[in-house]
């Protein structure tokens, strides 16, 4: 049995579990923890085990944390062998990375490792091989993803004029309501069907999972209103999309809303949202994103990671299976504190939620 370590006491051990929790370095962690067993009175030799490390290490962790505090916990940076391709040219290829290949004049839609070898050797006259080459790219902070769709007539000028103007259209929602607390909401509507899509899974190396998708055809249409950065939310599960429904929709969220209370509702231009039968409760305020823009609207998030969490690879026998489905799923999210927070937290909103 080890005699016991003696470490400093200003951080209890159940801190030290907490910072174990969010560090994102799985070494500073582990030592973390094995200083809050010792902290609990676990002996050096068990801690250090449990740890995945012997007693001289842990040891040695002990003197840095108690002169260093959790700072100390971590790996000095090592001099190695100097980059092969200056910052400049690191930098350049970022940017080449990032803005993509013509398909036109260079013949491909996206580059891979191969492709950037053959660049690197002939722009910067630097040999590397595609492991190099993946090392390099993961070290300028970039990552293999699929691309989210956007539509080719979409208008970022327009765009980044409805951002800096939102501000100033929510004013405008409180003068026109002066006794009212003005409060920003987002809308959105989704088709959920029979025709699924499929998802990412672990599965093994080198082997495509299967995924069960169905071809028939039947629909529902979950309609929502989120307040960005919050988990306050509404939504309704309608079997169309049409004016009758969004003013269902409409006058169950009007409900809802404290008095002395007026939504600013973003709404995209979907042919329902404007047409000219359509209601709007008084203590709701429509405004429109530019065309083309679901990339403004944070109840796109939302829809997404219920696809992918709770509705995907799904058989649904019929309308009335998909509506209960669409109403679990979003039962299920509620439940989940901070989750639609998260996912809606943009920052061009973070600032106009409340006027």
């Amino acid at each position: 049995m080890g005699s016991p370590l003696i470490v400093r006491s200003d951080l209890e051990a159940a801190e030290l579990r907490r910072l174990a929790r969010r560090e994102r370095d799985g070494r500073v962690a582990a030592r973390l923890i094995a200083l809050a067993n010792v902290l609990d009175g676990m002996t050096r030799e068990a801690a250090a085990r449990a740890a995945g490390m012997d007693r001289q290490t842990l040891r040695d962790w002990v003197i840095r944390f108690n002169a260093e505090s959790v700072d100390g916990l971590r790996d000095q940076p090592r001099s190695g062998r100097p980059a092969r391709m200056p910052e400049g040219q690191q930098a350049t290829l970022k940017a080449i990375v990032l803005h993509g290949p013509d398909p036109e004049r260079d013949g491909v839609s996206t580059w891979r490792i191969v492709d950037l070898c053959r660049i690197v050797e002939e722009r910067f006259g630097v040999t590397y091989r595609e492991g190099g080459i993946r090392s390099l790219i993961k070290s300028l902070g970039l990552s293999w993803q699929k691309t989210r769709p956007r539509h080719p007539k979409a208008d970022k000028a327009a765009q980044e004029r409805f951002k800096k103007g939102l501000a100033r259209a929510l004013s405008e929602v409180a003068r026109r309501h002066p006794d009212a607390e003005v409060q920003l909401w987002c809308q959105d509507e989704a088709r959920v069907g029979q025709k699924g899509r499929g998802v990412r899974a672990w599965f093994e190396r080198g082997i495509r999972p299967e995924g069960v998708l169905d071809h028939r055809y039947a629909s529902a249409w979950p309609y929502a209103a989120i307040r960005p950065g919050t988990d306050d939310a509404f939504a309704l599960v309608m079997p169309e999309v049409s004016a009758a429904a969004m003013q269902a929709f409409l006058n169950g969220f009007a409900a809802t809303l404290p008095e002395q209370v007026d939504a600013a509702l973003l709404v995209d231009g979907a042919g329902w949202h404007i047409a000219a039968d359509l209601a709007v409760p008084v203590n709701i305020s429509l405004i429109f994103l530019p065309p083309y823009s679901p990339n403004l609207n944070p109840v796109e998030r939302v829809w997404l990671y219920l696809r992918e969490r709770f509705l995907s690879l799904r058989l649904f026998a019929g309308l009335d299976a998909i509506i209960e489905g669409c109403c679990d799923a979003w039962n299920r999210l509620i439940a989940e504190p901070g989750r639609i927070a998260s996912l809606t937290n943009y920052p061009y909103l973070q600032k106009v939620r409340t006027l």
